[in-house]
């Protein structure tokens, strides 16, 4: 039978994202000056100084503060502050300490803007004239280093700061002259008490104190927004993903390229074009899926270019299936390995032995049973046909909806995407009660989704899995990637630690809503060779929004199944 073939088959033997930026790249492409900001200089001697400000400023506030800390508050910041000034503006600078770590060019602007007011200060008198030379020295130093803050702020940030800081004026206004008591011609005042200055303020008594409060609040949350990392890109646009469909093609595409394209996925390309790194962007972390996909000897490009673009938009960037082969281009990034890809060389596989029995009474019974199958590609699938197998779906997963992200394409059953193969099972009145689908990569098929009428004969799964193997055997594929082994060595451990143990049964109790145990099991029916897959990450600081985001991405939905409205163009080799 062809690839495009959708005859019946017999029982197996028994043996872009986004616009453009001002003044920058588009989302999906490596940026100019791709290496390090700024040179090799690091950050942290200015992050450090700024921090050390913010806890002279803070500091001084409770009345039992020692003289010398006096003393040095005086000479870094001009005297010590009143405490409904010194607690707001300490943490403000030590989030702008952070926002100097991480290059942001809104933390330099905060700098510069408070050294020129201090400077104006010791102008007018308000500071000792002697902090003058200080403060220009700061000021100079600040302006050479400018080019080592690559972050700039961007433009959704910034209109919400502008929004938030008009909102916050137009709230006090309203509520001073409402509530406080001040009159339209003592309006002027409010700004004062936002500031907190400590001039006098027609109105009620307890209205200054209230003003001081919002005008902290507001402040940090306006610092906040604007060293806020850049908000996710727009998923990619056809042409990108065209120029995706092609890369997974490649010989050297990983079995894990062709969820690359699914259609909440943006993506940055390497230089030159040949490899790619398909991603999405949660609570600041730009996760990639998998291994770049395209040519080998490009990766290490589209992971500069994909670092290099997560440095200008401050995300922090992960990986969530990264394999052996790949890691030394993530540099020194941390890693962790969480599971193995489960792999079937198709060459290799046969039903034959000891070892196979199950697999093979699995097989018989659904013989017995009158089953019989077919394999098609997906856009060839008729309306009718389509729509019972999406129920077969929904009654396979009880009505919840389709979740993943790593091993997970999304709009089942549409014909979207290209490469992609449905094994059918019918039941003795051909009536179907079980399908798989697989995408094409490059080095073979990749299982994406397998589901099974709650009322199905035993059996079934394990009989469309092994036509798939003879399928891909035919048709020359050098691999089958059937599921996910997560904890793999934790689960096949003949002996564990008293971590291990706890972990292995907490594993065994989530086992109903996970599946990881029940799954490992299933797949190692199938004696498979397994390919090690890893979390790769910045910093053990990004650990708590890294959870955040893979826990986010691997249990949200997915896009719903709709049928296609154009032809999907396919690569040629796709169609046998």
């Amino acid at each position: 039978m062809q690839a495009g073939d959708s005859s019946r088959r017999p029982a197996p033997s028994a043996v872009r994202p986004g616009g453009a930026r001002p003044g920058g790249a588009r989302p999906g492409e490596a940026r100019p000056g791709g290496a390090r900001p700024g040179g090799a200089r690091p950050v942290w001697p200015l992050a450090a100084v700024t921090l050390a400000v913010a806890v002279l400023v803070a500091a001084p506030a409770p009345a039992a503060s020692p003289a010398w800390l006096d003393r040095l508050s005086w000479v870094v910041v001009g005297g010590p502050f009143a405490p409904v000034h010194a607690v707001p503006l300490g943490l403000a600078l030590a989030l702008v300490a952070r926002g100097v770590l991480l290059r942001r060019r809104a933390a330099w602007y905060v700098l510069v803007l408070l050294i020129v007011l201090a400077l104006l200060a010791a102008l007018t008198g308000a500071d000792p004239a002697w902090r003058l030379p200080l403060l220009a020295a700061g000021l100079g130093a600040l302006w050479l280093e400018r080019g080592r803050f690559t972050v700039r702020p961007h433009p959704d940030r910034v209109r919400a700061a502008v929004r938030t800081g008009a909102l916050l004026v137009v709230a006090a206004v309203a509520g001073s002259l409402l509530f406080g008591g001040v009159s339209v011609r003592s309006v002027g005042q409010v700004a004062a008490g936002l500031g907190a200055t400590g001039a006098p303020i027609d109105g009620a008594a307890w209205l200054p104190d209230v003003l001081a409060i919002a005008g902290a609040a507001g402040l940090l949350v306006l610092i906040v927004t604007l060293l806020s990392p850049d908000p996710p890109p727009a998923p990619g646009d056809e042409p990108d993903r065209a120029r995706v469909a092609a890369l997974v093609a490649h010989p050297g595409s990983d079995t894990l390229a062709p969820f690359a394209l699914r259609r909440d996925k943006a993506y940055v390309f390497s230089a030159d074009g040949r490899a790619v790194i398909g991603y999405r962007v949660l609570f600041g972390v730009a996760v990639a899926g998998g291994d770049p996909v395209g040519d080998p000897a490009a990766h290490a490009d589209a992971v500069r270019a994909f670092r290099a673009l997560c440095r200008t938009a401050g995300w922090r960037p992960a990986v969530l299936g990264a394999s052996d082969a790949v890691l030394p281009a993530w540099g020194r990034a941390r890693s962790i390995g969480y599971g193995d890809e489960v792999l079937i060389r198709p060459r290799e596989f046969t039903l034959s032995g000891r070892q196979m029995r199950n697999v093979r009474q699995a097989v018989k019974r659904t013989v017995n049973a009158g089953v019989t199958s077919e394999i098609v590609p997906e856009r060839d699938l008729p309306p009718g046909l389509r729509d019972r197998l999406l129920d077969v779906a929904s009654r396979s997963l009880g009505g919840a909806p389709e979740r993943g992200f790593t091993m997970n394409l999304d709009e089942l059953l549409t014909g979207h995407h290209p490469g992609t193969i449905v094994a059918i099972a019918y039941d003795a009145h051909r009536e179907p009660i079980a399908f798989q689908r697989y995408v094409t990569a490059g080095e073979g098929l990749s299982l994406d989704a397998m589901r099974r009428s709650p009322g199905g004969p035993n059996g079934v799964n394990e009989r469309l899995i092994v036509e798939m193997i003879e399928y891909a055997a035919e048709r020359g594929h050098g691999v089958v990637s059937l599921n996910f082994a997560a904890f793999r060595e934790l689960l096949d451990a003949a002996e564990r630690t008293v971590l291990e143990r706890v972990g292995y049964r907490a594993l065994r109790l989530l086992d109903p809503w996970i599946a990881v145990e029940s799954l490992y099991l299933f797949n190692k029916k199938f004696r498979p060779s397994y390919k090690p897959r890893h979390v790769v990450f910045r910093s053990w600081f990004d650990i708590a929004w890294l959870a955040a985001a893979l826990l986010t991405l691997e249990f949200a939905r997915t896009r719903p199944s709709r049928r296609a409205e154009e032809p999907v163009t396919e690569p040629a080799h796709h169609l046998g």
